[in-house]
């Protein structure tokens, strides 16, 4: 009976240590993280790509005319998640974690095939923890968080095409590596990464068989990187949008962005010192990702050096290095970005962990020691940092404090844009309450994400004002000049029900007259950053509203 009842024990056991198991465990604890950060309120990015979508779930389909603007797969595929379940932040939070949860199964399944079930584990544990920290600003659900999937996928695929050397597979691939980019621009990196293997295995290679083998591959790869992008091409070609007006929306507008944001990096603080302050919150939270990324990027290129290395090896370090190129092009280095290297580093790093702690097992028992232990004590420090510094924001914080303690710039001082969030969804709620969902609204303000919370249409066409930005030009009024006029003639025309003013009213005159005949000051907020105070206009209700053609 003792021996059954042992038996049984051990079973239970082993069923518990079966990859399934484990994994169910790693995709509930990253469901529950991120859970933890439902609350927290959305930024004018996210708000925006969540008008977007609820406009499109609508039927009014729209692309942001003022720029920076991001590619439409993102307002496409949540368009679709609110048919299913209606606009809300919950629900956004939800589909944001959808894809998060099939990009740690998608994780897994690239590590396991690159180097077995224990550093697949590894390496989706680690992903599904560090895609969510608040440092990064994983609780969002930016671009990144719909990146990752294709963005893994596309390598997974890559790697095994690499291996077989089936066309269909580099088909896939292209096609994978073309959906990250149209959800992010910075998803073309994953070109660099095929081109840079390519080229070094046609060097290595250098039969004139192969040389035909590579074109034919690459030809299918560039196949498949052509459908997403003719797809979204035909989509807005037949709601009335132009090949010029998609190329500035969401290229010609990026590439100003990325030069006025080196610019604006000449003065202070300059490009080292940003970077510098941005990795002391990075670091603090996923250390262990970069200890183990440069342990594992030491081995494998020792292993390349000496012609063991593996396909899926150059593969991977190819993929971590460009990941983390792209992040300095911008010259920004907002913290979201990082997020982007949490699926190549996750691979990589244990990867090392794994292969550090075999290897140390070769060794004599005084180094072998001395190794295991060394590496545990390191391990063990960078959890406890974790912990002290995520902790509370998971597990303390309201989802206030979430939103405005987030990034802390000095000691006691806290970015100020947070708070902000947090006055501006006060006045999104008060917009819905006292609007029909039938009336529009219009924002003299960086704020899309307004429209989004209140669920109201936005009174004109230009309604994210991004292009005003001080990382975006040197000359914000000059840049609004040429949408002025369209602005004000939308205006006229549907005489939105409120005007939240962020902006000076001084800097657009033919607002300010508007603004003063024809609306009374409804709310007048102030708070200790900037913008530091926001105006809210009623219409008056001597004058009521035009019909709305739109």
């Amino acid at each position: 009976m003792k021996e059954r009842a042992s038996a049984g024990i051990f079973d239970l056991f082993r069923a518990i240590a079966k990859p399934s198991t484990v994994l169910i465990a790693i995709l509930a604890l990253t469901f529950y993280l991120r859970l933890l950060y439902f609350g927290q309120y959305i930024d004018a990015d996210v708000g925006n790509f969540g008008y977007l979508a609820w406009r499109m779930a609508e039927g009014e389909i729209l692309i942001d005319l003022e720029g920076p603007g991001k590619p439409p797969p993102y307002s496409m595929l949540y368009a679709v998640f609110i048919c299913l379940f209606g606009p809300s932040v919950i629900g956004l939070k939800m589909f944001g974690t959808v894809f998060v949860l099939m990009a740690v199964l998608a994780l897994y399944w690239l590590a396991n095939q690159a180097y077995g079930g224990k550093v697949g584990l590894l390496a989706a544990f680690l992903f599904g923890v560090f895609s969510s920290g608040p440092m990064v600003e994983g609780g969002t659900v930016n671009l990144e968080t719909v990146l990752h999937l294709p963005y893994i996928l596309a390598i997974g695929l890559f790697l095994k095409a690499s291996e077989s050397g089936r066309l269909r597979w580099y088909f896939l691939t292209g096609l994978c590596a073309a959906l990250a980019t149209v959800v992010k621009q910075v998803g073309g990196v994953l070109f660099f990464v095929f081109l840079c293997y390519g080229i070094h295995e046609r060097w290595i290679k250098k039969d004139p068989f192969l040389l035909k083998q590579w074109l034919y591959r690459y030809i299918a790869l560039a196949g498949g990187a052509l459908l997403p992008v003719i797809g979204v091409l035909t989509f807005y070609h037949f709601h009335g949008y132009t090949l010029s007006q998609l190329y500035d929306s969401m290229f010609g507008s990026n590439l100003r962005y990325i030069q006025r944001g080196h610019e604006y990096r000449s003065l202070p603080p300059s490009l080292l010192q940003l970077f510098y302050f941005r990795m002391k919150d990075i670091l603090s939270e996923n250390g262990i990702l970069w200890v183990g990324t440069m342990s594992a990027a030491v081995h494998l290129g020792w292993r390349i050096r000496r012609g063991k290395g593996e396909a899926s090896d150059r593969i991977l370090l190819w993929w971590a290095f460009w990941s983390f190129a792209i992040i300095w092009t911008t010259g920004t280095f907002f913290w979201h970005y990082f997020l982007q290297i949490i699926g190549p580093f996750s691979v990589l790093a244990a990867y090392g962990i794994v292969t550090s702690w075999k290897l140390a097992k070769s060794l004599s028992p005084l180094s072998r020691f001395v190794a295991q232990g060394g590496w545990t004590a390191l391990l063990v420090v960078m959890i406890i940092i974790f912990i002290k510094t995520d902790y509370k924001h998971f597990f303390s914080y309201t989802p206030v404090e979430q939103t405005a303690f987030q990034h802390e710039i000095s000691n006691g001082v806290f970015d100020g844009y947070g708070i902000t969030k947090v006055v501006e969804q006060e006045i999104a709620r008060y917009i819905r309450d006292h609007t029909d969902p039938t009336e529009t609204i219009y924002v003299w303000g960086i704020s899309p994400q307004i429209h989004f919370l209140a669920q109201r249409k936005a009174a004109t066409r230009y309604w994210t004002n991004a292009n005003m930005s001080a990382l975006v030009t040197h000359n914000a009024l000059k840049a609004f000049q040429a949408n002025a006029p369209s602005v004000m003639e939308d205006l006229r025309k549907s005489h939105p029900a409120y005007i939240v003013q962020i902006f000076r009213l001084e800097d657009f005159p033919e607002l300010q007259t508007f603004v003063q005949d024809q609306y009374v000051v409804d709310k007048d907020v102030t708070f200790p950053v900037q913008p530091y105070r926001i105006l809210l206009y009623r219409r008056r209700l001597d004058n009521p509203t035009a019909p709305n053609p739109r």
